[in-house]
């Protein structure tokens, strides 16, 4: 049974349960969804999750971070190594190429594939719990990871400023990378700004500096970019682009101090009123991360704008619905295919509590924390599917330390 099917039976027994009065269907409905939820749902505390979070950790430590600091990417299930030359072979060749067009070290792109998203989330897990334990080597750690991502940021100022390659075959080789993505864009951005209060002077000035190249680079092309052989992204076509481009230009602005980069928000406008319509789930639970998390640090850099919030709570409630009653996540299609990525999900339920305590996002949380134990069986779907899902892991270290932090500043 999933919360979505658990919320229409209730829905069935509605007259029944007494409410308070609503001034409209939709706060009628989130209020039903609360209390399915809270009546069917039984959390593991953090405490007993503790376990599986040092699990998770040690995963990350021991097979995928490398020795640039990047976490690498959908490891070989059978193995639980970076692919090699030996046996990327066993991959879908029809995908890699789709992936990767002619490179002629596929092993090496897959595994970096989604090393900026990694590193990034894996970074701001140790920031947070450095922020719980005060522990020095959490800082450490995280610092280790924001190199990484500034040394990949580096070799993309050998082809232009603002450039940040997906670095495929390590940070060695990220200037030959011809790839990029909003995703790992986003994620990077979230890590550096969640680290910056960190950051000596001249590493601040670092960061802030690739934030005004990064939205020059998007302001050149007009907030379009083209993906792989075979698409141009914008934040028409593709909305998890908004989850960049609003927090990008809210950052420029603050670090130049230049306000010709918020007018840029007006170019935005549309595509963020169309995603608050949309009630789709195209882009799955990595698609409400990347959103969630860019409108969430957009906020926390001075954005004042409702549809933000508005936005967030909504994508909590689509993704809420694409997990079964035992914490685990599916894909909204008919089939209902088992997706590891429900923890993304769970990062962001902080946040959705703070704007709205009456979803009980924690509660879900840490369901979804407890049903996702062995990080080696958190797998990328489809055809992808003998590939560990590295953001699925690094997720899961974030909402665990989110929810720690969040339990602590409640006492």
């Amino acid at each position: 049974m999933t919360f979505g099917s658990s919320f229409a039976r209730m829905e069935g027994k509605a007259m029944s349960i007494v409410l308070p009065a609503m001034s409209s269907r939709r706060s009628l409905l989130r209020s039903l969804l609360s209390l399915c939820i809270a009546s069917r749902l039984r959390a593991a505390g953090l405490d007993e999750l503790a376990f599986i979070e040092k699990t998770m950790h040690d995963f990350v430590m021991q097979r995928m971070l490398d020795e640039d600091g990047l976490c690498r990417s959908m490891l070989c299930a059978e193995t639980l190594k970076p692919w090699t030359k030996e046996n990327v072979s066993k991959l879908d060749q029809r995908r890699m190429m789709d992936m990767f067009q002619n490179s002629p070290d596929i092993a090496g792109c897959v595994n970096y594939e989604n090393a900026l998203m990694a590193t990034s989330e894996f970074a701001l897990s140790q920031i947070v719990k450095h922020r719980v334990t005060k522990d020095a080597a959490a800082r450490d750690l995280a610092h280790r990871c924001i190199r990484g991502l500034l040394a990949v940021i580096d070799e993309g100022r050998h082809y232009m400023p603002g450039w940040l390659p997906k670095p495929f075959g390590g940070v060695s080789h990220a200037r030959d990378s011809h790839e990029m993505s909003v995703d790992q864009y986003t994620k990077t951005v979230v890590a550096l700004h969640a680290w910056r209060p960190l950051a000596d002077a001249k590493e601040q000035a670092v960061i802030d500096q690739f934030f005004i190249d990064a939205a020059d680079f998007f302001i050149a092309r007009k907030w379009r970019h083209a993906y792989r052989h075979r698409t141009i992204v914008t934040a028409a076509t593709h909305h998890h682009a908004l989850g960049l481009y609003v927090p990008l230009v809210v950052l420029a602005a603050k670090a130049s101090g230049r306000d010709r980069y918020l007018a840029e928000l007006a170019n935005l406008d549309e595509p963020i009123n169309t995603a608050l319509a949309n009630d789709g789930l195209e882009s799955g639970f990595n698609g409400i991360s990347l959103i969630a998390e860019g409108f969430h640090l957009a906020m926390q850099a001075g954005a004042t704008d409702k549809r933000l919030p508005q936005t967030i709570e909504k994508l909590w409630q689509i993704g809420a619905k694409c997990v079964d009653d035992k914490g685990v996540g599916f894909i909204a299609n008919k089939d209902h295919d088992p997706d590891s990525q429900a923890p993304r999900l769970a990062a962001i339920a902080t946040f959705v509590d703070a704007l709205n305590p009456k979803l009980n996002a924690p509660a879900l949380a840490k369901m979804i924390l407890g049903a996702h134990r062995d990080p080696a069986q958190m797998r990328h779907v489809r055809d992808l599917s003998v590939t560990v899902s590295e953001v699925s892991i690094t997720s899961w270290l974030v909402a665990y330390w989110r929810l720690r932090e969040a339990e602590m500043s409640s006492k």
